[in-house]
């Protein structure tokens, strides 16, 4: 069984769970992990600059640096068959680490990595997105593939002109064993699970539950999540005078939400274009909650009419469109044999397209090209 190295500069995070999912699949490679921060234990092999770093100068100097010789037992990593990072700016701090090692790296973008404007992206002020920025040219030169999570991403990546021969579009995927149809809930509610940016576009959900809460007035709105947004949402629902109806439960761990998702009658996700164009790449949660059998309502945007068929597993509308996202939610929850029937046709749709054992077979079988020809 060959190793391969696999690069996230923080690791592990609660909204990235689907790393871990794809490690855990892999049947003929044997992972190891290489971070700048390891936040906690993992059950993987694993390597980090923070590694007895109390005070974090090692991290500061590898984020300034992108130095091998910063992370303790480097050569540990002299095995290695391949270096695969997750998200653009990672892909700068691998490329070194690859050069060095001497092995291929891919590089898979995920969404705002490729979406966001380069402009936007500085203005952020942070320092990897500056090591993006200035070594973009050397990473479309040196990588040896990329992946793109969704048809979209891959249009997106030909756009700023990334190396056509090296993209290959490749469905990262979910557990349909784990996240599978539940007995639904005695309470009725649409579920939401959603980081609160801009690109989340809960505002728009929020507005659109809105505008039917009186027609139904035993449903809630459940939503799982947080960020920079919480505070302006917590106020718009209380504008709206629906606070007694939306329950906010925060970050919430996988376990919970798979709960969540078994027991609901909806999933929705009013996803859009941010102002600076950050976009989705394919929300791995659509396709957790159609694994369940849950119809979904969302947006046509990004890589989500890649996992949705509007009309046959859930509906989509326009995005900002609150009037028409409240209309589907309305259909669907007047009468429960239309969503059980699109349900039906997600988890079928889903286990056809998004199994992750099949996913990350193919995902090893992109590994095993990779070397042979390297």
């Amino acid at each position: 069984m060959k190793t391969i190295g696999i690069y996230r500069r923080v690791f592990p995070l609660t909204s990235e769970a689907f790393i871990k999912e794809q490690s855990y699949n892999m049947m003929r490679y044997q992972p190891t992990f290489i971070s700048n921060t390891l936040l906690q234990d993992i059950p993987f092999s694993n390597i980090a600059v923070s590694q007895n770093d109390l005070l974090g100068i090692k991290q500061a100097a590898f984020l300034l640096t992108r130095s091998h010789k910063l992370f303790k037992d480097f050569d540990s990593l002299r095995n290695l068959a391949l270096i695969h990072a997750h998200f653009g700016p990672d892909g700068v701090y691998a490329m070194s680490i690859a050069e060095e090692l001497r092995v291929p790296l891919m590089v898979t973008f995920h969404g705002y990595d490729i979406t966001i404007s380069r402009t936007a992206l500085w203005r952020k002020g942070k320092f990897l997105y500056y090591q993006l920025i200035f070594h973009e040219e050397e990473l479309k030169r040196k990588a040896t593939k990329f992946l793109a999570v969704s048809n979209f991403i891959k249009n997106k990546l030909l756009e700023k002109k990334y190396p056509k021969e090296k993209i290959i579009q490749h469905y990262i995927g979910v557990d349909i064993e784990k996240f599978s149809p539940g007995k639904k809930s005695k309470e009725r509610y649409i579920l939401c699970v959603g980081r609160h940016t801009q690109k989340k576009g809960i505002d728009t959900l929020l507005r659109a539950f809105a505008k039917i809460t009186n027609k139904h007035p035993e449903v809630l709105l459940i939503q799982v999540g947080t960020g920079t947004l919480s505070n302006t949402l917590h106020s718009l629902t209380k504008a709206l005078g629906i606070e007694q109806r939306v329950r906010f439960l925060g970050a919430q761990p996988h376990e919970v939400v798979l709960n969540l998702m078994r027991g609901a009658e909806v999933f929705a996700l009013a996803s859009q274009t941010a102002k600076n164009g950050d976009c989705e790449g394919l929300p791995i949660v659509i396709n957790e909650a159609s694994a369940c059998g849950i119809p979904v309502v969302s947006t046509w945007h990004s890589g989500i009419p890649e996992a949705i068929l509007d009309g046959e597993t859930g509906f989509l509308v326009q995005e900002k469109d609150d009037v028409a996202l409240a209309e589907k939610l309305d259909i669907l929850l007047s009468d429960c044999a239309i969503g059980e029937k699109m349900g039906q046709h997600g988890r079928q749709f889903t286990c056809e397209m998004f199994d992750i054992r099949k996913q990350t077979s193919k995902l090893e079988a992109i590994y095993d090209s990779l070397i042979q020809q390297f």
